[in-house]
């Protein structure tokens, strides 16, 4: 998004779809660019918190793998150590 003050008082704002990669070009009012910029936060919101629950249900079912492994001894410290590197000839 791309804004810009005009001098009659609105803000021209530019607006591009990600997807589809449209280009829209609009004056707002400054009450309108308000509304823009809340309703842009609040959605910005909903996509951290999503994440965020994403985040958390995936490490949770992590969780729920590697506890019973570990108990079972199924795997131990050596499966998180680093590989060794093979050498390349040349």
């Amino acid at each position: 998004m791309r804004c810009e003050a005009q001098d009659d008082g609105t803000v021209q704002v530019e607006l591009r779809c990600p997807d589809c990669m449209t280009v829209l070009q609009l004056p707002l009012t400054r009450e309108e660019m308000q509304e823009l910029d809340r309703s842009e936060a609040a959605c910005r919101d909903e996509i951290v918190a999503a994440y965020e629950r994403s985040v958390s249900e995936n490490m949770e079912a992590l969780a729920s793998v590697l506890v019973p492994a570990l108990e079972l001894d199924l795997l131990g410290a050596d499966d998180f150590a680093p590989s060794p590197r093979v050498r390349r000839a040349g």
